[in-house]
This record gives C-alpha cells, structure tokens and sequence, in this order.
C-alpha cells in the first residue's frame, strides 16, 4: 500500500490527471546593465591615478639605453644595427618601446656618413697627397745633390731645398724652385721640372 504525501495547500493542480504535462516556457534572460559613463573620459575598474600606465610599469625593468646604438653607429656605421637589434629587443622583453632605439639609428646613419665623408676627402685625403709629395721632393733634393751637371753649373754646395710651385701637369712634371747653399756661404736658385720618381729636367 502506497501513502501519498499531501500537497501543501494552493499547489492542487487544476489539470485533469489524462492531461499532458505543460511544456517549459523559455528561460529568462539575464538582466544588462549598460556601465555608467564617466564624462571625464576615465572607466570604472581602473586605478585611482591620473597616470595608471605608469603605475602599471613601475615594477618592470628599466629600458637599456639608447646611447650605445648612437656611439657604435657613428664608428661602424651600418654595423650599429647588431646593437639596435639587441637593445631593442631587450627592451620588449622588459615591456618597454623599441622606437628610441631604431630612430637613434636612423638618424646616426647618415650623420655619421657625412661626417666620415667629409674627414676623408677634406682631411686624411690632402694628408695622405702632401705625404707623397714630400717623399718626391726629399727625393729630388737627394738627385740634384749627386748630379754632376747641378755642380758644373752653379759650383760647389752644401745642400739644398726645393719648394713646389703649382699642380702637376698632364705629364706628371712639377715645377720646384730649387735653391742651392754653395761652399762660399752664399745661395743660388733655380727652376726644375720632377715627376713623381724624382727624375729632374730644366724648364723649357
């Protein structure tokens, strides 16, 4: 024998027992609520500074200096981009920007470039060319003192200084005002044509 529990009162149901169940109804949606916008343009759930991305990056790292890439860029030139990789690398990993790092190296570039063009061909390059004509005129200073004719023709001297006048022609000849300290404490000059080897000849 089956005991049945009363129902408590107000829950009788109203349908007949042949009745079907009721189908579910659809289940009701959660309620959504739009967050408040804030007119001062700050959203809710965010610190209570006025700069939260600096607060946010007070614990990382700090960034590697940029310096190094201007210093290696000047000297190296193109090369300076192994250490704009590596620095700027570094820096993502730390969460910081890599652009301090590409523009130092974009702009050192070129400036480093004119600057070494400039040194080389408005300094080292004269240096280097004076070098070379000083070697040719000790040279022809050393053949003019072991010529012959230079004795038959001026005397007997002690030494002497050639001082180049003008460019080199075509030919390679050069004009040198050459004087002559004789034996008798006095001094003479005279005009020759060099080539580079120090080979001397009269003006024409």
């Amino acid at each position: 024998m089956t005991v049945q529990t009363p129902q408590e009162p107000g829950q009788y149901s109203t349908a007949p027992p042949w009745a079907s169940p009721p189908e579910p109804g659809p289940v009701p949606a959660a309620p959504t609520t739009t967050p408040p916008v804030d007119p001062t343009g700050h959203r809710h759930g965010q610190l209570l500074v006025r700069f939260p991305g600096e607060v946010h990056g007070a614990g990382r790292p700090e960034a590697p200096s940029w310096r190094p890439v201007v210093f290696w860029t000047f000297f190296l030139s193109a090369l300076g981009i192994i250490s704009a990789l590596r620095r700027s690398g570094q820096a993502h990993r730390f969460g910081r920007k890599r652009s301090p790092y590409w523009i130092a190296y974009g702009t050192t570039v070129p400036v480093g470039a004119a600057f070494w063009w400039v040194l080389t061909f408005a300094v080292a390059v004269p240096l280097h060319h004076g070098y070379q004509e000083d070697r040719i005129t000790a040279s022809l200073q050393a053949t003019l003192s072991a010529d012959s004719r230079i004795a038959a023709e001026v005397g007997s001297f002690t030494g002497v200084a050639c001082l180049a006048e003008g460019d080199r022609d075509a030919e390679g000849l050069r004009t040198y005002l050459c004087t002559f300290h004789l034996s008798t404490g006095k001094s003479t000059g005279m005009y020759v044509q060099a080539d580079t080897r120090g080979n001397w000849q009269e003006p024409e």
